[in-house]
């Protein structure tokens, strides 16, 4: 069995933004050399997320109001309180409140996601690509690939 990993480093546009990343990963499973397993993408960040969905305009923006009415911004978050707050402090997140993303990232489930690959291709659905998702400010980030198989 072999086990392949590449990272790879990102600025976000911030807010609640949205890039396709399925080449870069496919690109990675095809680096790999293994043609038959499984890989993993995975963000190392708690306000990101990593999802397999359409990459379509009209999707997104639904997505992005759904998002937005289930979890608004402009409401009390104890994550933000600095009077309350003692634990897991970025200085530079005294500046901008970030609850609410953290609390949309809790909604949308794993940091990551594991794609199958059959002749060293992902075996995605038809309209279906790798998300990689900001919910907070503009930031630098990364994401992890792994492929595991032979």
């Amino acid at each position: 069995m072999k086990v392949f990993q590449r990272e790879t480093e990102v600025r976000t546009s911030g807010g609640l933004s949205v890039r396709d990343i399925t080449d870069d990963v496919a690109d990675a499973v095809r680096e790999s050399g293994i043609t038959d397993g499984i890989v993993c993408v995975y963000s190392p960040h708690t306000t990101c997320c990593v999802r397999v969905n359409e990459f379509e305009s009209g999707f997104l923006e639904d997505f992005a109001e759904l998002l937005q009415r289930l979890v608004p911004r402009e409401t009390y978050y104890a994550h933000d309180d600095w009077d309350k707050r003692t634990e897991n402090i970025c200085p530079e997140d005294m500046d901008y409140g970030n609850g609410h993303s953290h609390c949309m990232a809790m909604l949308l489930g794993t940091a990551g996601e594991s794609i199958p690959v059959r002749d060293g291709e992902l075996e995605l659905g038809t309209w279906q690509r790798v998300l990689f998702i900001e919910l907070d400010r503009e930031r630098d980030r990364r994401w992890l690939v792994q492929v595991v198989g032979n």
